[in-house]
């Protein structure tokens, strides 16, 4: 099985993160859920567009996920956040 890389185009990407940000709440982790939403709007767009967008979507909210759990296991880990020495502040001339 082939699978397809992930360049995508902007337009699509715009297109996407608009809507995306207008109805966060309806969209998941899902692709055939995502592109039944997006074909429900009764959007001028392509049967290719709908596609990619959902899939964007998806691939979008799977890393929102992916980043709160991260997140989530260092804030219950209890584990600090390494932080660098602030450097010496002295201004020399």
């Amino acid at each position: 099985m082939m699978i397809m890389g992930k360049a995508m185009s902007n337009k699509i990407k715009a297109k996407a993160k608009v809507i995306l940000n207008e109805f966060r709440g309806e969209f998941g982790t899902d692709y055939r859920k995502n592109k039944e939403f997006l074909k429900s709007m009764n959007l001028p767009l392509s049967k290719l567009t709908v596609n990619l967008m959902s899939a964007y979507i998806t691939r979008c909210i799977k890393a929102e996920k992916k980043e709160q759990e991260k997140l989530n296991i260092k804030i219950s880990a209890g584990t600090a956040i390494p932080t660098k020495k602030p450097k010496n502040t002295n201004i020399t001339h």
